[in-house]
């Protein structure tokens, strides 16, 4: 999970402040813009009119007149008005009479377009001139010209701004002075209280929670966080109340009176720190009271209860001050013994504990006989924590247990290590098949004297958290909690699939040996299961040949040869593995339908120096009619001694390793498919 980062609350105040005043000040900024651009348009309105009417007559008359240098007199002199970038007078002819230009720079810019937009409709004015009353016989004016002045917009957008920057950092400055204030006051009045009782809080002890309560503050007492604070501390106290009547009923046996599980871990928590100060050993004796059902059926739970309570007593006498008793539920009690120094002191305790326990318990008319076995776990070779310490103890107790009745045994770490792998091996292999984890890989069968393919053996591979697995590691625990009942169901099924694909891709085929588990070969499923399988992929029976291993038929010899008969007249082949391994081989061998022996790998790496079993097994399958197969083949002596004793099949690394299905198609398949085809 992706930690929080922290933000202090003073700091998003100031931001949501600042944000705020800096809303404000910038509407208020374009509320002063607007005001002004109105203020400033109606200003040049009136000015543009004023000067209309200042220069009207003068420019009639000198019109009139045509007397150019009156005219360009008076507009020099508009010329000299600020803002006019030019004035001209055209005649009512349209004819130009006079144009003067104040214009330096037409570069386009943010101003010009700025003023463009403000000022475009006063950028330009004009006036009608007419010829003066004095000058006109009938006194109708008559239309002689025609004044236009050009405004410079870019000077009035300049003009604009410079006027608008001292507002705009004026309220800039405005907002920051009132961000600031509000910034310390907040602070100073809520997130810095806040603050504190959040420091208070995390000084808060589980343990005594009211030893450390939170402060309270002289300017909130008739506030909300007055009446919050006031209210957390009246439940830190309560609290405490609680947790003291709960901790007296939570940590001790309601039966004997004893510390339960919850106290004897604390208690152990601090005998590690006391032994780790010291350098020194301290010893978790796990009890279980042997035959105690038998008291409770017989004799009720009432005297069982009894017995219990006596027992109880007997230890907690015996223990005296050198450690602590507990009582976990049941029959089941721990002792933890913290003045142990060795292995061999532990040994002598719990031999005289046992000794002790074994003294008769009168109750009633009845005298009970008390029998217990007892698991020893060290700290520290043995764990490091209470819990590990419980646990471990717990399974050298059912060591113990194992053994007979009033026995103890001391923890092994390798039955953690073995209990924890099959453990999580079992778990994951329950969804193996569901993850499609599993996979085949083949090994070839090669003819000895040839070289040609003539078979294969599909081998499982475990593909788990990217690595693969050994079958040694997982076929074990597979056999013992009988998952290896659908893996090897997988493997048949997954076998007819590449059968059937091999013969429709290569139209080619070679016989691929499956290896069958004894729990497999026992299940009553295995021969209706194997037939289904290969109707449905169209497969032709005698390409699948089913390995079992010698070991495996030795169960029920009479149920194995049962059926094995069915496989063979179904049309299967049958292999017998590891052949040579077992008891007694020779005196069933003849009554088994077999069509193939392997030589173990064991024979043949002996091979040739140690060779009478080797040759004891191709003279037996020689007789028999069978084919023999020799596995595990590594080196070139080995398989020269086989070659001249008339081994035709061989198998091992000297040929080559498992290979995974698509390395062992262009390998093997693809060559043969060629071939055939040319």
């Amino acid at each position: 999970m992706r930690k929080t980062r922290f933000k202090s609350l003073t700091f998003k105040q100031t931001v949501l402040v600042v944000m705020t005043a800096l809303f404000f000040a910038f509407a208020i900024f374009i509320v002063e813009v607007l005001m002004l651009v109105k203020v400033q348009t109606e200003t040049l309105e009136n000015a543009q009119q004023e000067l209309l009417d200042s220069v009207e007559h003068p420019l009639e008359s000198a019109v009139w007149a045509f007397d150019r240098a009156l005219a360009e007199q008076t507009l020099e002199g508009i010329l000299n008005v600020d803002y006019i970038a030019s004035a001209k007078v055209l005649l009512d002819n349209s004819e130009k009479f006079v144009n003067l230009d104040n214009r330096v720079d037409e570069t386009a810019d943010i101003y010009l377009a700025i003023g463009s937009r403000l000022f475009g409709p006063l950028k330009q004015v004009s006036r009608d001139l007419y010829n003066p009353p004095e000058s006109s016989i009938n006194k109708k004016p008559q239309h002689i010209g025609t004044l236009y002045i050009d405004y410079d917009t870019r000077d009035l957008a300049k003009a604009l701004f410079s006027q608008l920057q001292m507002s705009f950092f004026a309220t800039l400055a405005r907002a920051l002075f009132i961000t600031l204030v509000l910034s310390f006051i907040f602070h100073r009045f809520l997130t810095q209280p806040i603050a504190k009782i959040g420091e208070a809080i995390d000084r808060i002890d589980p343990e005594s929670p009211d030893n450390h309560l939170l402060p309270t503050f002289s300017n909130h007492e008739d506030d909300e966080l007055g009446i919050v604070t006031t209210k957390l501390n009246q439940i830190l106290m309560e609290f405490t109340q609680t947790q003291n009547k709960l901790r007296k009923l939570a940590t001790r046996d309601s039966l004997t009176g004893l510390p339960n599980r919850t106290l004897l871990l604390e208690t152990i928590a601090v005998a590690i720190q006391r032994a780790k100060a010291s350098n020194q050993q301290l010893g978790v004796l796990f009890i279980d009271l042997d035959r105690f059902k038998n008291v409770n059926d017989s004799l009720g739970h009432a005297l069982g209860d009894q017995f219990l309570i006596r027992v109880a007593l007997m230890l907690r006498r015996f223990v005296g001050n050198r450690g602590t008793v507990a009582r976990l539920g049941g029959d089941e009690f721990v002792i933890l013994h913290d003045e142990l120094r060795s292995a061999n002191e532990a040994a002598e305790f719990v031999d005289k504990l046992i000794r002790q326990l074994q003294t008769p318990i009168k109750l009633d008319d009845h005298s009970l006989h008390p029998a217990a076995s007892v698991g020893i776990s060290l700290f520290p070779d043995d764990g490091q924590t209470p819990e590990d310490l419980i646990r471990h103890a717990d399974m050298a107790m059912y060591n113990a247990k194992a053994i007979g009745s009033n026995q103890w045994s001391f923890f092994k770490q390798q039955m953690t290590e073995k209990a924890a792998v099959r453990l999580r091996t079992e778990a994951s292999l329950h969804d193996a098949i569901i993850n499609n984890e599993f996979l085949l890989h083949f090994q070839p069968k090669l003819d000895i004297h040839t070289g040609e393919l003539v078979g294969c053996e599909a081998l499982i591979r475990w593909q788990h958290e990217g690595r693969l697995i050994s079958p040694m590691t997982f076929i074990p625990v597979a056999e013992e909690t009988g998952i290896i009942v659908p893996i090897g169901r997988w493997v048949l099924e997954q076998t007819c699939k590449s059968l059937s694909k091999w013969q429709k891709l290569y139209n080619t085929s070679t016989t691929v040996a499956c290896n069958v588990s004894s729990k497999q070969f026992a299940d009553a499923s295995l021969i209706p299961d194997i037939k289904r399988m290969a109707m449905r992929y169209q497969i032709d029976p005698s390409l699948i040949e089913i390995e079992i291993t010698e070991t495996s038929l030795m169960d029920d010899i009479d149920l194995a040869i049962n059926k094995l008969k069915q496989l063979k007249s179904a049309g299967f082949g049958i292999a017998v593995d590891d052949f040579g391994t077992g008891y007694s081989s020779l005196s069933y061998l003849r009554h088994l339908p077999i069509t193939t022996l392997k030589i173990d790998r064991a024979f043949v790496s002996d091979l040739p120096h140690d060779n009478a079993i080797a040759s004891t097994i191709l003279t037996l399958g020689k007789q028999l009619h069978l084919n023999i197969v020799a596995e595990g083949i590594e080196n070139e002596q080995q398989e020269r001694w086989l070659k001249s004793n008339g081994c035709v099949i061989g198998q091992g690394f000297y040929y080559s390793k498992p290979l995974p299905i698509e390395e062992f198609e262009q390998l093997y398949l693809a060559p043969r498919s060629r071939q055939v085809q040319s």
